[in-house]
């Protein structure tokens, strides 16, 4: 049997971890763990804005970037939630051995990655996972909930589903997912990379991009176009500040259409 290869800046990023880590993502399967973030002030400009995904959608639609999930496909798990952050990737694949077959012969289940995945996280970040093609078992539930929450993650996006639903909507916990389920992803599902590309409903995602999200979907910003996007965003935000409070003093379309022309409403 050959032995993985792992990156040696990999394995030096592991190492720095030392004891925090349990050893529950082959290291032959974590792409990076040190990766670019936007900077603090960017994030927080985001946070800032009145209108987030609609806004946020128009620039990059300008821009050539066509990332909105809409909430039919990704529906949020509560009412009024809302999320900016950086993305922590995770893909997710089937068990290769049937799950009856595992649990009959006591082996071990294959590895979903576990409190790992939420090590190697940093406040203010948002796991995505990309598992398109499970829906039937979850990816992701109530033990690993509380352990996302109190690690201060800025939400959980899933393309699959998860379950304990009420627990996570009790703790506040911002998700949003294709759906729930009551059966385990013990046995059946598997962690198959951390922090490489993922795809969520038919978006790519990389590390350190920025996740937005809110009752109207997800958006994901490209990391290296975050701050243009949030420079446009602002700018755009004020302009629609000066149409509203034009039409709330009675405004005329004359005027409105010098505060922004009717065909971009």
């Amino acid at each position: 049997m050959t032995t993985p290869h792992i990156d040696p800046d990999i394995a030096a990023q592991i190492t720095a971890y030392g004891s925090r880590l349990l050893g529950l993502i082959p290291a032959d399967r974590i792409r990076k763990i040190a990766f670019e973030r936007p900077e603090p002030a960017v994030i927080q400009g985001f946070r800032d804005l009145r209108d987030l995904t609609s806004t946020v959608a128009d620039i990059l639609d300008g821009l050539g970037y066509d990332t909105a999930i809409p909430a039919s496909t990704l529906p949020p798990l509560r009412a009024g939630q809302r999320m900016v952050g950086p993305a922590v990737t995770v893909r997710h694949i089937p068990a290769r051995i049937s799950s009856g077959y595992n649990i009959a012969s006591k082996k071990p289940p294959p590895q979903l990655g576990g409190r790992d995945q939420v090590t190697v996280c940093e406040r203010g970040d948002v796991m995505v996972i990309e598992a398109g093609s499970i829906l039937d078992a979850s990816n992701f539930g109530g033990l690993m909930a509380t352990s996302v929450k109190e690690a201060g993650l800025a939400g959980l996006v899933v393309d699959g589903s998860v379950r304990d639903v009420a627990n996570m909507r009790a703790m506040n916990l911002n998700v949003w997912a294709r759906g729930a389920t009551p059966r385990t992803g013990k046995h059946r599902i598997e962690l198959a990379e951390l922090n490489g590309p993922v795809a969520i409903a038919g978006i790519q995602v990389r590390p350190g991009d920025l996740m937005l999200g809110d009752c109207d979907g997800v958006i994901v910003v490209p990391l290296e176009i975050a701050s243009t996007v949030l420079q446009l965003a602002q700018a755009a935000t004020e302009r629609e500040e000066k149409l509203v409070q034009a039409l709330e003093r009675g405004a005329t379309p004359q005027e409105t259409a010098r505060i922004l022309p009717p065909e971009k409403w």
